[in-house]
């Protein structure tokens, strides 16, 4: 039996992170920052890092989680060991991360300063300890639109739990007639 090594780009995880870092570029951009990703080739610690021309002149670190939320709770989160690399760049450098989630099973798009998550709770996951935070916590942007959903649909694994039966936590009234949330057109 012949043994194929994947290559990193050709994971389907990471083509679908890869789109939801090019959708959260674009967010970003909308608000006026300039964005800085890395340039080699493989994994990387941090999504990229932006800047926006403003009185601080701050720097922010920016993480982007092209995943489903979990089935039986309104909570989301990823990789510990992740957690504990982005609270030491917080703690070591003075930079702070936000962690957009774009979640194609809610349709959209949310996410939060580090710092305003709190702890969250532990717990195991398929590839280690997980950290997770209710969806409360989260603050909205927009909806998916219907060519984003497809592009991402085609990188969705089938897992292991039965999304059918299971309630959205964010339902269309959030929404504007454009598909963004409804308290960013203030």
């Amino acid at each position: 039996m012949e043994n194929k090594k994947i290559d990193w780009e050709d994971k389907p995880e990471v083509k679908k992170g890869a789109i939801g870092e090019r959708i959260v570029n674009e967010i970003l951009s909308n608000f006026g920052y300039i964005v800085y990703r890395p340039i080699s080739d493989g994994a990387h610690k941090i999504d990229f890092f932006a800047h926006k021309e403003s009185a601080e002149k701050k720097i922010i670190c920016i993480e982007a989680k092209a995943k489903k939320r979990m089935a039986k709770y309104y909570e989301t989160g990823f990789n510990y060991n992740a957690y504990l690399h982005y609270k030491e760049i917080q703690e070591k450098h003075h930079i702070d991360t936000f962690v957009y989630f774009i979640d194609d099973f809610e349709e959209c798009i949310y996410g939060q300063w580090l710092n305003n998550l709190g702890e969250g709770r532990t717990i195991p996951g398929k590839t280690g300890i997980v950290i997770v935070w209710d969806l409360c916590k989260m603050q909205l942007f927009r909806k998916l639109t219907n060519e984003e959903l497809i592009e991402l649909s085609q990188y969705t694994k089938n897992g292991s739990y039965d999304y059918s039966t299971v309630e959205k936590y964010f339902d269309d009234d959030c929404y504007d007639e454009k598909g963004n949330y409804k308290n960013l057109n203030k």
